[in-house]
C-alpha cells in the first residue's frame, strides 16, 4: 500500500487554490479524472460478498439508498456507475470538480452540505429519488469525522422509505491519501473486495432516539463489512491479488 500527500509543498491551503484553478482552467480535468478511474477499476478483479443483500435491494420497490465510508468512494462510483443515481456533494468549491467528475459517470448531484444548503439539497433528494434508480450516499460526510455515521442518510430514508444498503470495500494493491478520510485508490490491477451488509428499514414516525439507534447500527454495520472485506482480502494471499 502506497500513501499520497496533497499537501507535498507544505504550503498550507496553497494545494485548495491549486485545485480551485484547475477546475475554473482547466475544464477538461474531469473528464481525464473520470476515464482515469474508469481505466483503473476496469483492469481490477473484483469479488463481492453479502451479494444477496444487494439483490435484496434491487428486488425492493420504490426509492433505494446504498452507503458508503467515505474513503470507498471510487470504487463504489465505479460499481454504480452510468445508471442515474442520485447523490449529495459538498457545495465548497472543493465540491465542484467532483459534481463534475460525478457527471461523466451518469450521477445526478445535487450540491449543499450540513452547515450550508443541506435542507434544500435534502428537499431535492426526497422529490427526486423516487423517479431515479436509487442513490447513494456518504455516510460520514464530507469533511468527517472518519467512519462516524451522520444522521442524515436516516431521516432521508426515513422521509422516502427507502431501505438502506450499507457496503465497503478493500484492495490490493492500492494508494491511500494522506486525507481526513484515508482515501483508497486502486492500482492497476488490483484485486479488489466489496462487503454487503443487511439492509437497514427506518420507520416514517421513527422517533428521535430511534434514529439514533439506527444510526449506531449503520455505522456498526459498515465498520463490519469494511472489516470482512479486509479479512476477505487478506485470506485471498498475495499470490492471489
Amino acid at each position: 500500500m502506497s500513501e499520497m500527500s496533497p499537501e507535498k509543498d507544505g504550503v498550507p491551503g496553497k494545494d485548495k487554490a491549486h485545485r480551485n484553478l484547475f477546475v475554473s482552467r482547466l475544464p477538461f480535468l474531469p473528464f481525464l479524472a473520470a476515464m482515469l478511474l474508469r481505466l483503473l477499476h476496469r483492469s481490477c478483479h473484483f469479488t463481492i460478498f453479502g451479494q444477496e443483500h444487494e439483490e435484496a435491494l434491487i428486488a425492493s420497490a420504490g426509492p433505494k439508498i446504498v452507503t458508503c465510508w467515505h474513503f470507498a468512494f471510487p470504487a463504489v462510483i465505479y460499481r454504480y456507475r452510468d445508471l442515474n443515481i442520485v447523490t449529495m456533494v459538498s457545495g465548497s468549491r472543493d465540491g465542484e470538480l467532483a459534481t463534475r467528475v460525478l457527471d461523466h459517470f451518469g450521477v445526478r448531484c445535487f450540491r449543499g452540505s450540513s452547515g450550508k444548503g443541506g435542507s434544500k439539497a435534502l428537499l431535492g433528494l426526497i422529490d427526486t429519488l423516487g423517479s431515479a434508480i436509487g442513490g447513494g450516499f456518504i455516510a460520514d460526510g464530507s469533511q468527517g469525522p472518519p467512519r462516524v455515521a451522520q444522521k442524515g442518510i436516516l431521516l432521508l430514508a426515513r422521509y422516502t422509505g427507502a431501505p438502506i444498503l450499507p457496503m465497503s470495500m478493500a484492495a490490493s494493491p492500492c494508494w491511500r491519501f494522506r486525507s481526513w478520510d484515508r482515501t483508497l485508490l486502486v492500482k492497476p490491477f488490483s484485486r479488489v473486495v466489496m462487503a454487503y451488509g443487511p439492509l437497514i428499514r427506518i420507520e416514517r414516525d421513527a422517533s428521535a432516539e430511534r434514529i439514533e439507534e439506527l444510526r449506531g447500527e449503520l455505522e456498526d454495520s459498515l465498520n463490519r463489512v469494511t472489516l470482512d472485506a479486509e479479512n476477505a482480502l487478506a485470506s485471498m494471499g498475495p499470490g492471489k491479488r
